[in-house]
């Protein structure tokens, strides 16, 4: 069957969803696993009220976690096609409902003096939400300043507390190793990028293909301007 596309109207609310918890998730297995122990005879009772100490939530957040990133690639490749106005709104908004989200998992965190380094949170579910909360938005973020970085670039720069959450962020979440490899290669690359950590000489955004064109186009005009003026320096000058 075809899939439909994303509309533009159905399309703040599907990175709205992108960018709130999947603490959800973690509730609908703990309803199944009740409903599965009131229906089962004693021995299936029993085998059920052990299973939970062997469940490995970590596991299941990080697997729900790339789960995440899927859709937060989708919804990135959408906004790049419904034109730059409609996606200086979008991103407005995202930006906002982020920070939001950001500062909400920082007052949790550190109320709780939950450390990076902590045990994983199995049995807290305020824990867990406000883990997945630092987590996708973080990388959620990360996405979306690399794909449009002249637009957040800016933002940053403008905004010390924005900068400072980004700070927190960066340093918690790449502590945690609940990212895979290439969220955390991104992460770190989205950390140089607004100088969170040293900008390596190499640096490069790739993401931003956009800007990648531009910056190509501007390299090839210098390159030209400059071979111009060499060719005019060595034509001979006529006599006096």
């Amino acid at each position: 069957m075809r899939r439909r596309s994303i509309t533009t109207r159905q399309l703040p609310f599907l990175l709205l969803l992108l960018s709130t918890v999947f603490v959800v998730v973690f509730a609908k297995i703990d309803h199944v696993k009740e409903k599965t122990a009131e229906t089962h005879g004693d021995a299936t009772k029993l085998k059920a009220k052990e299973a939970p100490e062997h469940i490995d939530h970590k596991k299941l957040f990080t697997e729900n976690f790339k789960q995440r990133r899927s859709e937060h690639k989708a919804a990135i490749e959408s906004i790049k096609g419904i034109g730059k106005d409609k996606t200086r709104l979008f991103l407005e908004d995202l930006l906002k409902n982020i920070k939001n989200l950001l500062k909400e998992s920082r007052e949790t965190l550190e109320r709780t003096a939950h450390l990076p380094d902590s045990p994983f949170p199995h049995s807290s579910d305020l824990l867990k939400d406000a883990l997945s909360k630092l987590h996708e938005n973080t990388a959620l973020f990360t996405d979306l300043s690399l794909a449009f970085s002249k637009f957040f670039e800016t933002k940053v720069q403008k905004d010390r507390k924005l900068k400072t959450l980004l700070v927190w962020a960066y340093n918690y979440s790449i502590k945690t190793g609940i990212f895979d490899s290439e969220t955390e290669k991104k992460v770190n690359l989205m950390a140089q990028q607004h100088e969170l950590i040293e900008k390596d000489e190499k640096f490069f955004n790739s993401y931003d293909k956009e800007r990648v064109k531009e910056d190509m186009e501007a390299e090839e005009a210098q390159r030209k301007q400059k071979k111009s003026k060499k060719a005019e320096n060595k034509q001979p000058k006529g006599e006096l």
